[in-house]
């Protein structure tokens, strides 16, 4: 099979090069190397690959592309932070380029599949907590609550405290932030592409080798790990109860490689663990693997656009994988060695 990878270079991408290559797959990787993400070339890139280091933005469907039977979108600029700072950029970059990626797609005869990889930021505030009575309640929560430093949702009659509910592929798109909005406008550029097999994947944060430790735009869990390996006290805002969902980066792989073998899969997959890890207890967690003490920094303040819980239904990826995907507590004491949370930037 020939898949061409976009965003090849990348996290999730190198890791999905690497198992394709041992695969015997054929494989072309697009990538941009955003000097905001790579200082430098990376040192892990394949050998037995063909990288077009160019903007996906420019892209052209050269006779080179002419017998690639799958398509695996990963590239996109992110994440929440980036996208505050440079809406119009991240926009344009992930908007746009998956449209123009879409459109020379079609010019593409024996292109079969199209896998995307979208995020769980699309669902932003589509979120639902349970109440004891079995009722349900939005994710809404309320000035007055967060000043007296209730950072919960509440119920507005009773004030019970809700529990989230795992969401599903089916929840509405309702973005609270530009990144979150650019992802979703990745989903509604496939409207248009007539390909026998389209899967959207939503994933929830992804953790393993590669991560970017050490720039402004890391992920929580990557600022935690990477101030509990340099022996800072990891920042924690609200109470630290927040839940949040992580997922291995090798069970995203391992998805996606499924697909690839079976193509008639679901159109929409949560790629998460299922597995609910309050910002403490990762903390507590990646000092443990690291072997060191941490004692967190907590600030008892929301910030704006901050939702207050991130958990999946995993049901979905479980059929797909044939059994539960690894949860974060399981995964932890390989992901976060201190050589990998000390390693430069790549």
């Amino acid at each position: 099979m020939k898949v061409l990878v976009t965003g090849a270079a990348g996290f999730i991408g190198s890791h999905l090069v690497d198992r394709l290559c041992e695969q015997g797959a054929d494989v072309i990787g697009i990538d941009n190397l955003d000097p905001q993400v790579h200082k430098t070339s990376p040192g892990y890139l394949h050998r037995d690959v063909d990288y077009l280091f160019d903007d996906l933005r420019n892209w052209e469907a050269s006779a080179s592309y002419v017998d690639v039977e799958a398509i695996v979108h990963l590239a996109a600029a992110g994440g929440v932070r980036r996208a505050a700072r440079e809406p119009a950029e991240v926009i344009d970059n992930n908007a746009v380029g998956t449209a123009r990626l879409v459109h020379q797609a079609q010019k593409l005869p024996s292109l079969k599949q199209f896998i995307l990889m979208s995020s769980f930021s699309v669902y932003g505030n589509a979120y639902s907590y349970a109440l004891k009575d079995g009722r349900t309640i939005p994710a809404v929560r309320y000035p007055e609550d967060l000043i007296a430093g209730r950072f919960s949702v509440y119920c507005p009659d009773t004030g019970e405290e809700g529990v989230i509910c795992p969401i599903t592929e089916s929840a509405p798109l309702q973005p609270l932030e530009t990144y979150g909005a650019s992802k979703a406008m990745q989903e509604l550029c496939l409207a248009g592409l007539a390909v026998e097999n389209t899967t959207i994947l939503r994933a929830s944060s992804v953790v393993g080798p590669r991560m970017r430790w050490f720039d402004e735009d890391a992920t929580i869990i990557a600022r935690l790990a990477g101030w509990i390996s340099n022996g800072q006290r990891p920042v924690v805002f609200e109470d630290g109860l927040q839940i949040r969902d992580w997922i291995a980066v090798s069970d995203v792989v391992d998805a996606i490689l499924r697909l690839l073998s079976n193509p008639m899969g679901p159109q929409v997959l949560n790629l998460c663990s299922g597995v609910p890890t309050t910002l403490l207890e990762a903390c507590e967690q990646i000092a443990t693997s690291i072997g060191v003490v941490c004692d967190p920094d907590v600030r008892p303040q929301a910030r704006p656009g901050d939702m207050r819980d991130c958990l999946g239904d995993a049901s979905g990826l479980t059929a797909l994988l044939g059994r539960p995907p690894v949860s974060f507590q399981k995964a932890a004491s390989s992901m976060f060695m201190k050589t990998e949370c000390t390693a430069g930037p790549g």
